[in-house]
């Protein structure tokens, strides 16, 4: 069977979080031979001493990891620290890669991360690991995410479900960096392919409803959002928060755009996107392009409604193990909802571990999600919340 565990650090050593996290997600394999190590950690880490903790433990096993703007498991919950899952077993393989330039290149990058794949594809399915899922971890500033998870399923040939986060700095929005291989490094993504029996469960909700009318991007490039309904971005906010009885300044208007931020109108209902920060001539830096011509509403919210969403992403990643039993989960989940819920924002882990049973679970504050597979809402997120339950 497969196994997995969890370990979580606040220790300000990184020497001593990145050890004492992975001992404690070791011990939760109960003999299993590792196959995998992810690391969530905090920015304030000299991230060269942390790895050299975590492999203390770890050794020669593959190390995923990223910066983040939150860390968490089961048993833990806060910021300045490291949380690690532990993956092992018979029942998966694992290849892991990494693709440097993305801001360059983000194809050459992604088909560099990418280049195991075909090779362990086949290798696993001979032994009856027929399902892939790509796990990826990408530089939270580097570029177009949701460009960037196609090009990576392009490069499995779709023959692999995607999930994943962008790595943050705890909003400082200056540096990002993903683990791999020993190094960690920016301008990169990081992936690992994991090859099971049965299909690791996905789930995605965000738990959000549109707060206005629908208005339509009429300028927009890469990702800065320039004019909404013909008129500076900027402004669709101004004149919402003052239906609200708000007035927008410097001092406000990010803090109040990270909590009502731009849903994009699809057929599968709205694809949320964050927006930054405003500009002088009242564009919006946004997390990832929201393309002209593309209908959006500012969305809203409960923190009821959100916990909820993160229970139903669980349940129908659960679900989607074909009655298989969970091992464990990994939880990627925006910062933006953190910023919402506050002290509220513990209740999303404890539903996702009432879903699995129990499992071990592990995860991040991310400056996006990334889900990409059949009936599920594909590809880049903004404000979700993203379970992956690995089964056992």
């Amino acid at each position: 069977m497969n196994r997995t565990g969890s370990g979580y650090s606040q220790d300000k050593n990184p020497l001593v979080a990145g050890e004492t996290s992975a001992k404690q997600a070791m011990l939760g394999l109960g003999g299993a031979e590792p196959r995998l190590f992810l690391a969530f950690a905090a920015p304030s880490y000299d991230y060269v001493q942390l790895i050299e903790g975590l492999q203390k433990v770890t050794g020669k096993t593959p190390l995923l990891g990223c910066s983040t703007a939150g860390e968490f498991t089961e048993a833990g919950q806060g910021h300045d620290s490291v949380a690690v899952m532990a993956l092992g077993g018979d029942n998966m393989r694992v290849a892991t890669g990494v693709g440097r330039g993305l801001r360059a290149d983000q194809g050459r990058a992604a088909k560099d991360a990418m280049a195991h794949f075909n090779a362990a594809y086949r290798a696993a399915r001979a032994e009856g690991f027929t399902h892939a899922t790509v796990i990826l971890l990408a530089d939270g500033l580097a570029g177009n995410g949701e460009a960037l998870v196609e090009l990576v399923h392009q490069e499995t040939n779709t023959l692999a479900q995607i999930v994943g986060g962008a790595a943050a700095d705890a909003a400082k929005f200056e540096k990002t960096v993903v683990i791999q291989g020993g190094q960690a490094e920016s301008d990169s993504l990081a992936v690992c392919s994991l090859f099971t029996r049965t299909p690791v469960g996905l789930g995605v909700q965000h738990g959000l409803v549109a707060a206005s009318k629908p208005k339509v991007v009429t300028r927009a490039i890469g990702g800065v959002l320039y004019e909404i309904d013909g008129k500076p971005a900027f402004e669709a906010y101004r004149e919402f928060a003052a239906a609200k009885g708000v007035t927008l300044d410097a001092s406000n208007r990010e803090a109040f755009m990270i909590v009502n931020e731009l849903g994009m109108v699809t057929p599968d209902g709205h694809k949320v996107r964050a927006p930054l920060k405003a500009n002088p001539d009242g564009s919006l830096v946004m997390a990832t392009e929201v393309p002209t011509g593309m209908a959006v509403c500012i969305m809203g919210g409960t923190p009821n409604a959100l916990i909820d969403a993160t229970a139903k992403a669980a349940q129908s990643a659960v679900e989607a193990l074909k009655g298989a039993t969970p091992a464990g989960a990994l939880m990627f989940d925006c910062i933006c909802r953190r910023i919402f819920l506050g002290d509220d924002y513990r209740k999303q882990i404890e539903v996702v571990s009432q879903a699995t049973g129990g499992a071990a679970v592990a995860g991040c504050e991310t400056y996006g999600e990334i889900a990409l597979t059949p009936n599920q809402a594909s590809g880049f997120h903004n404000s979700t919340s993203v379970v992956a339950v690995i089964p056992a």
